[in-house]
């Protein structure tokens, strides 16, 4: 039976987003390494101290995620980084940027997780879908940095959500299309995870999945000043 693993697919998502803001010339503003037996709210503590020394949670975008050859959640083998947000903002992606097109892979691998558990006509994957497809016309060319990474966390978090929803609401303690789906859910039962503004790192339970699900939240993303 096919698997996926949500948390791992979003980590990577943000590791290559990092990797694309390094190795076009952004200097990262801080990087704060997870620890090993870390509290979640310790190294949330720990990036907001990094970021009130380079201008605060608002002036930087956040990547954050475990390293795809790692432990894994849990390990000390992931980091939560700060790029300048200013500084993404004035730098263009170029026409067949292989950082671009790797970051577009990760988010498509994504989705197709989200298409796994939710199915293909979910609206919130189809919305994902054809932001993404938007995107693939160009490869990010001519988009700036902020622009394109901001972008692509944030057209994963109406899916997150309905993930968590749809597993919230299955008594089997999981979900698939075939399962009994999220529309017996109360309104009142959301997933704590980022929107909008700056975030911290926030970490989820495990997502790994045959044909069923138990994500709450990936690892919560960025930052938009």
């Amino acid at each position: 039976m096919a698997t996926v693993n949500i948390k791992k697919d979003y980590s990577a998502l943000n590791e290559r987003l990092a990797k694309l803001f390094d190795e076009s010339g952004v200097r990262r503003s801080f990087t704060v390494p997870y620890i090993e037996g870390q509290l979640q709210a310790e190294h949330i503590n720990a990036v907001g101290d990094a970021a009130s020394q380079n201008g605060g949670l608002t002036e930087n975008v956040l990547t954050s995620g475990h390293h795809a050859d790692g432990k894994g959640y849990g390990s000390g083998d992931g980091k939560t980084v700060g790029h300048p947000a200013e500084k993404l903002r004035q730098t263009v992606i170029p026409a067949d940027d292989e950082n671009a097109q790797s970051v577009i892979e990760a988010a498509q691998k994504l989705i197709n997780d989200f298409k796994f558990l939710l199915g293909d006509d979910d609206p919130t994957v189809q919305t994902a879908q054809g932001q993404l497809n938007l995107v693939k016309r160009t490869n990010g060319s001519g988009m700036s940095l902020f622009d394109f990474g901001v972008l692509m966390i944030q057209m994963m978090y109406k899916p997150v959500q309905a993930v968590a929803r749809a597993h919230n609401g299955t008594k089997e303690g999981g979900h698939t299309p075939h399962l009994r789906g999220p529309e017996a859910q109360s309104a009142q039962e959301q997933p704590e995870t980022a929107q909008g503004g700056a975030q911290e790192a926030e970490q989820a339970p495990e997502a790994q999945n045959e044909g069923t699900s138990t994500p709450e939240a990936p690892t919560a993303a960025p930052a938009q000043a």
